[in-house]
């Protein structure tokens, strides 16, 4: 499991797999916001440039799951270890809904001095955007959503909350790869093995325990993580670009796509060869799309250009 020494210590390599020569740097941050929570962050990009992109990752996951994204799209950002995941702290009340994590996740984009920007969110972070931009729109340029619909089955959220409870200590970081592929959240061993290693600490007895809170509540207890729903008020609402990147084998359906681009007629919609986990099996496709409709809405820094194959600064 990485540690605070090589934690970043992969990204040459994942820089290469994106063509890059000149990457952005990564370093870690950790906010105290005013309501007590202690929020962990990666910012993306040299000390003194404006980070105009903030990327909120999916249930059970971290910010890690974004970094060859982020770096392929080149931009100045800020990815959050979403409250109960990651490095950040834990909620007494293991309630990690969009309604009750938002002034939390806005008080740490304050603290941490990220100006207005777009938002990108996968799953739950997709959901918690939407929350976001509802409530602070003079923060957010642009919404982009990774594989996420608020008509999602709400049973189907819950269950995976449910499954992530549930999840036993790992003997090996092998096991944790073993039981991704079992769950179909992916097929690419590197790929997964490299997402075990940043979600996994040595627990008290030897063996693999995930870093975020679902696992470790006490008996008898369960987490919420909000009706998905409620999205559908605060998209609706927003005055902004919006732009959905589905993968063709994730959990936005070709039926919730349609009943999406109903709802919503003027969002731009993108489908990319991934499942669920879009930023972490088409990271390159998902940093052309989002490049792409930056690009097309003006949202895109007016000093820097996209490079040939619009993945990112050369």
């Amino acid at each position: 499991m990485p540690d605070a020494a090589d934690e970043f210590a992969d990204l040459a390599d994942l820089a290469r797999a994106s063509g890059l020569t000149e990457p952005l740097r990564a370093s870690r941050q950790v906010v105290r916001t005013a309501d007590g929570q202690e929020i962990a962050a990666i910012r993306w990009g040299d000390a003194g440039r404006e980070a105009r992109i903030a990327y909120l990752h999916g249930l059970g996951i971290d910010a890690h799951s974004f970094d060859q994204a982020a770096l392929a799209l080149g931009e100045p950002a800020v990815a959050l270890d979403l409250p109960g995941h990651g490095r950040s702290g834990w909620r007494d009340d293991a309630d990690y809904g969009a309604a009750v994590t938002a002034p939390t996740v806005l008080a740490a984009l304050d603290a941490l001095d990220v100006p207005p920007g777009i938002v990108v969110g996968h799953s739950l972070g997709a959901i918690l955007a939407a929350r976001l931009a509802a409530l602070a729109p003079e923060r957010v340029t642009g919404l982009v959503l990774v594989d996420m619909s608020p008509d999602f089955a709400q049973r189907a959220v819950d269950r995976i909350a449910r499954a992530l409870e549930a999840e036993e200590p790992f003997a090996s970081l092998e096991q944790v790869v073993d039981r991704a592929v079992e769950a179909r959240v992916g097929d690419d061993r590197a790929v997964l093995l490299r997402e075990a290693r940043h979600t996994t600490r040595l627990g008290a007895d030897g063996r693999l325990v995930r870093r975020h809170h679902f696992p470790h509540l006490p008996a008898g207890r369960t987490s919420s993580v909000g009706r998905f729903v409620d999205a559908w008020p605060d998209l609706e609402a927003l005055g902004v670009p919006i732009l959905l990147v589905r993968g063709d084998r994730g959990y936005v359906s070709p039926k919730l796509h349609a009943q999406f681009a109903e709802r919503l007629p003027d969002a731009s919609i993108v489908t990319v060869p991934a499942r669920h986990a879009v930023q972490n099996q088409a990271p390159l496709e998902l940093a052309a799309a989002i490049r792409a409709w930056a690009g097309d809405n003006g949202l895109l820094h007016p000093d820097e250009k996209p490079s040939p194959d619009g993945t990112g600064r050369r």
